[in-house]
């Protein structure tokens, strides 16, 4: 498996930027959504989804 980069990259300003986004989401989004609806919920989904292959990537660089 291959470093995820671009679009899948989970480098340290994806996730500064992240916490930056979900803080004003958080006091500046949207009132009440549904979950589908919500970008808090989606840029949630979307850093775990990051974070797991980054997570996968890692653990493949160990057991290598």
């Amino acid at each position: 498996m291959d470093k995820p980069r671009g679009d899948d990259s989970f480098s340290l300003l994806y996730r500064v930027g992240f916490r930056i986004n979900y803080a004003l989401l958080h006091v500046m989004g949207p009132a009440a959504l549904s979950p589908e609806a919500d970008p808090a919920q989606r840029a949630k989904k979307e850093y775990e989804r990051r974070r797991e292959l980054h997570r996968a990537w890692k653990a493949e660089q160990r057991s290598a």
